[in-house]
């Protein structure tokens, strides 16, 4: 907003200067010099812009835990909303009849065993044939499969939690009878926390992989760093999605929230000056004034950024390291001019 307070104010400082130009003025006394102006060298500094973007927060995993089993749920071990290890049970899914399906399938795999080593020994001394031999050992490898088999679902039978995450939300009671496949909770990551947003493309080529960059949520401000770069925009917004990921201390920082986030660029040479000594051209053009051997010029900027009570501009356009600004009674010179000028801080 002020800097569009500030272009209204010096268009009308330019209007009543192109009027003042047209007067007729006395040629004898344009090789004269009329008027004296305060010069102050502002030194060349490195400035690193900080671009500022808008996001929000998103769990860095969200997963449906669902049965791999068939049966009902005989203990419950786990509330809604919180926080369990890798690892730990959340509920039990009654064990009874897949214990009674591994002991069934322990002792079939038992008598396969037994009856390939018999054909197995009767092979050896020629009272076997190859095929009846080769049956044998397949009797025994299904029954080895179906054993295994039976194991798992009866680990199955115990749920557990797969990664450190929250319950965030719970689809089961004490009692239910499931069937493979229903669900049961949905579990959330929220350390690491990844912050999503866009960049124009103006800015996406000056962020980079890994570059550090500062999350504000809330009252939360913490640093983190940008580990996605999308290579493609959207279609219709013609922006690119970049993700920023935090470590989120005792998951405080929820899902779904507004964030800001500020990353600092690649420093360039630059020159702070005073809004008050920014002006406007008669063609409408933001600038500065300057002197160069007694003459008035007119230097059109390019502003990297508003502090509040100046700009960094960008000094890749000047030649010199010291920029001889006109500080004191800019606002009453043209562009050409001849001054005496005097240095002053």
């Amino acid at each position: 907003m002020r800097i569009y307070i500030l272009i209204a104010i010096l268009l009308i400082i330019s209007v009543a200067l192109f009027f003042k130009k047209d007067t007729p003025k006395d040629t004898s006394s344009v090789k004269k010099i009329e008027k004296t102006v305060g010069v102050k060298l502002l030194n060349k500094k490195n400035y690193s812009k900080v671009l500022k973007l808008r996001g929000f927060t998103e769990a860095s995993r969200i997963v449906t835990i669902k049965s791999q089993v068939e049966g009902r749920i005989s203990a419950k071990f786990f509330n809604k909303g919180s926080f369990y290890k890798a690892g730990e049970q959340l509920l039990l899914i009654d064990p009874e009849d897949k214990l009674a399906k591994v002991k069934e399938m322990e002792a079939l795999l038992n008598q396969r065993k037994k009856e390939y080593e018999v054909a197995e020994n009767l092979f050896k001394k020629g009272f076997r044939s190859e095929i009846k031999l080769s049956k044998s050992r397949t009797n025994f490898e299904n029954a080895l499969a179906l054993y295994e088999k039976s194991q798992v679902d009866l680990n199955n039978t115990k749920v557990l939690i797969p990664f450190d995450s929250i319950i965030d939300d719970s689809f089961v009671e004490l009692g239910d009878y499931l069937k493979k496949g229903d669900s049961i909770v949905k579990i959330v990551d929220l350390d690491p926390l990844y912050i999503n947003l866009t960049a124009n493309e103006n800015d996406i080529n000056k962020i980079k992989l890994n570059q550090t960059a500062k999350v504000i949520v809330g009252e939360n401000k913490i640093n983190g760093k940008v580990n996605f770069i999308s290579k493609t925009s959207d279609k219709e917004t013609r922006n690119f999605r970049i993700q920023v990921e935090i470590v989120n201390f005792d998951n405080k920082i929820f899902s779904g929230l507004s964030s800001e986030i500020e990353i600092k660029l690649s420093p360039l040479p630059a020159f702070f000056i005073p809004s008050s000594l920014v002006t406007l051209n008669e063609e409408g053009k933001l600038g500065i004034k300057s002197v160069n051997k007694n003459i008035v010029k007119f230097h059109p900027i390019n502003i990297l950024s508003d502090s509040g009570d100046g700009y960094w501009i960008d000094a890749r356009q000047f030649s010199f390291d010291k920029l001889p600004i006109i500080n004191k009674g800019h606002e009453f010179t043209v562009e050409g001019e001849v001054v005496k000028f005097l240095e002053n801080d």
